[in-house]
């Protein structure tokens, strides 16, 4: 089969007028680029890199995740893989389709890719115990300040440090806020290193006293708590509180997002719902590792599952990861860490894509994954502009 006959099936595929033995021809070809490289010769350096990242490695995870999971659902997610290999495919397919004809006439991915947005970085705002504010990218390395018995230090790493000098009588409270397109790391007085994602705050004491160690947040953080076992470490937000000893999880609680989400790393952790006062409920439930708990706020008790661990802190670890999520789930994501506005033209494409990608690319690289699909994406100033 010649290149032709390979664009002309995968046409017939998104007019929906191929044949059974056509998709089945399609889901075959599922190891496309390590068995038919030449179909690549007309697609740019940039285009080739972005669909083996989205295809070959995306899909192929998540392909055996799921036959490890459930081999009833080994069929439907092969077929499923399949036809986002193609309709990945058939972007580029008729993108050469056009080239060949007609020359480059999509203005809109012309523009994006003259306009561009660059990533996020670490910047966050610490505001002391007497209200005072310290933008915390602006400060050199080195003591920044001292505050009720505990030395503030930013470290070459650009992370901060807090060092108990003394016991504190009343523990003081300082905050440590991400502004959208923002990202920060933080060492607790106790050892206990917070990661903090962008819109997301953490609220603790300078010196950890007392029966208990207690923080507040909003937003998305990963903990790695250090272990004490006479004195439990508490995450309070909006709707839930947890409580471990010492443990690395991660916790999602965006106001925007339907529902919050706990995932356990390692360790061993108690969540409690918490009523619209704050106070505890008489439900909660115990996670293990690999295990997320979900919550929402109209649910009467928490939703646990097994838990994508490499989705739920790749933010953590410096990339987006998508598992069959929706176009809006993707967005609210890159509206937070590249501090745009998205707004929605037209009717909201029900595709669910699959990938992973670098957060330090500039936006255009992300908005590539929807082009793909056939969505086109705008950018005008701070603003995204979708359209399907």
């Amino acid at each position: 089969m010649d290149q032709k006959e390979f664009y002309i099936i995968l046409h017939k595929y998104r007019q929906g007028t191929a044949t059974p033995e056509e998709i089945a021809f399609l889901e075959a070809y599922y190891d496309l680029f390590e068995v038919e490289e030449n179909v690549l010769d007309k697609m740019d350096e940039v285009a080739k890199a972005q669909l083996k990242n989205i295809i070959k490695v995306g899909l192929s995870e998540q392909i055996a995740a799921e036959e490890r999971k459930s081999s009833s659902k080994v069929i439907w997610i092969k077929r499923w893989a399949a036809a986002a290999v193609a309709l990945l495919l058939i972007g580029v397919a008729s993108y050469l389709f056009t080239q060949q004809n007609t020359g480059p006439t999509n203005k809109q991915e012309e523009q994006v890719t003259k306009l561009d947005i660059p990533p996020g970085g670490n910047k966050a705002v610490l505001t002391l115990a007497d209200g005072s504010s310290i933008i915390l990218n602006d400060k050199e390395n080195g003591l920044i300040t001292q505050d009720a018995g505990a030395e503030i230090v930013k470290t070459k790493d650009g992370q901060i440090v807090y060092r108990s000098k003394q016991a504190a009588q009343n523990a003081a409270l300082n905050m440590i806020s991400t502004p959208r397109g923002g990202q920060y790391k933080l060492t607790l007085s106790d050892g206990t290193k917070v990661w903090l994602n962008a819109s997301s705050s953490i609220k603790f004491p300078t010196v950890f006293t007392g029966t208990e160690r207690k923080v507040e947040i909003t937003g998305e953080a990963y903990f790695e708590v250090a272990k004490n076992k006479n004195m439990p470490f508490k995450v309070s937000s909006a709707h839930q509180m947890i409580e471990v000893l010492g443990t690395h999880f991660n916790i999602n609680t965006y106001d925007d997002e339907s529902a919050d989400k706990t995932t356990l790393i390692e360790g061993s952790v108690k969540i409690y719902k918490l009523n619209q006062q704050g106070k505890e409920e008489n439900i909660s439930t115990i996670l293990k590792p690999g295990q997320q708990a979900i919550l929402t706020s109209q649910a009467k008790n928490f939703k646990v599952s097994d838990a994508d661990e490499e989705a739920a802190v790749a933010w953590k670890n410096g990339y987006f990861k998508f598992n069959r999520d929706n176009i809006q789930t993707i967005m609210r994501q890159v509206s937070r860490w590249y501090n745009v506005d998205v707004e929605y033209r037209g009717k909201i494409s029900e595709d669910l894509f699959v990938g992973k990608i670098n957060r330090s690319e500039n936006v255009s690289e992300v908005l590539r994954i929807l082009q793909l699909s056939k969505i086109n994406t705008t950018i005008k100033g701070d603003k995204i502009i979708i359209t399907n």
